[in-house]
């Protein structure tokens, strides 16, 4: 993703954070024990990019990953041309992102980029979908967070590289799940940040990996309704996007898992992000609804 390394360095430049990281509070991280008739499932809500100070992980997590079985992830870290398919896919044969914008929408995203020439031609041939994450990104590579110190890549080394982890999603589904969007759908991942100033993103993403750190999975949950509540454009096109991205992956995480371990006694390990856990129809709400004592650990 060579586009998006050179995007975040511009969007570090024009937004002048490159001289100290924030600070976070103590690392403790949504992590729970789900157990159902001598049956163990540990469940870790992970942040999708992190800091190396962020580690080591609190002991109880390192040991039950250790001794846990399985681990299972949303995608297996290791799977074979995985980003090569994602970059792809990110991407037009025309400038689509500009095409989709109009005049004033591209005009505010270049002034976002600082009027960045560099920045823009990264991005014009990006669908809106993609141009939307590769902005987030560029927003958590400003508070010196990214996706090589993400927590789904520190289990995975305790787990030993793959040799017992199995992704319960593949490149070709979640793929899917962006290019399935509709334009209007794409078009509001893009909106959002758009209709955000750099200051009101740098707090709502210094919120959110606080919440993290904290370790409570219903409290980042209700923090993203808020946030959705307050900037999104459509509540029907939020409702479609919490469907899709939300309630029917997180059916199909504790679907897959428990199709997979049957009754045998584990432990067993999963890894998913903090925001699939909490609320009604999170991963713990599921874990409980098929039998599960589920308790912060």
């Amino acid at each position: 993703m060579n586009a998006a390394r050179r995007l975040a360095f511009w969007l570090l430049l024009c937004l002048c954070l490159l001289a100290q990281a924030p600070a976070f509070a103590e690392l403790r991280t949504p992590f729970y024990k789900a157990e159902r008739n001598g049956q163990t499932v540990y469940v870790l809500g992970t942040l999708h990019v992190g800091r190396a100070d962020f580690y080591p992980l609190r002991p109880a997590i390192e040991t039950a990953v250790k001794k846990s079985a399985r681990l299972y992830l949303e995608i297996d870290q290791d799977e074979s041309g995985a980003e090569q398919k994602m970059a792809q896919a990110m991407l037009c044969q025309r400038a689509c992102l500009k095409e989709a914008l109009s005049e004033s929408e591209w005009r505010t995203l270049s002034q976002r980029l600082g009027n960045q020439d560099a920045a823009l031609r990264e991005l014009e041939r990006m669908r809106p979908w993609a141009a939307a994450i590769v902005l987030t990104l560029g927003d958590f590579a400003a508070l010196g967070l990214n996706s090589e110190h993400g927590a789904e890549k520190q289990v995975s080394m305790l787990a030993g590289n793959g040799k017992k982890t199995t992704g319960l999603e593949n490149a070709d589904e979640q793929i899917r799940l962006f290019t399935g969007m509709t334009p209007s759908e794409q078009k509001e991942m893009l909106t959002q940040w758009l209709g955000m100033t750099a200051r009101e993103r740098l707090n709502l993403n210094l919120q959110l990996v606080e919440l993290w750190k904290q370790g409570d999975a219903d409290a980042m949950y209700g923090w993203y309704k808020q946030v959705e509540a307050r900037y999104s454009g459509s509540p029907t096109i939020a409702e479609s996007f919490d469907r899709k991205f939300l309630v029917a992956r997180n059916q199909a995480f504790v679907e897959r898992l428990l199709a997979q371990i049957g009754s045998t006694p584990g432990p067993f390990f999963l890894a998913v992000g903090a925001l699939h856990l909490g609320g009604p129809d999170g991963v713990l709400a599921l874990l409980k609804q098929r039998g599960f004592q589920v308790k912060a650990e």
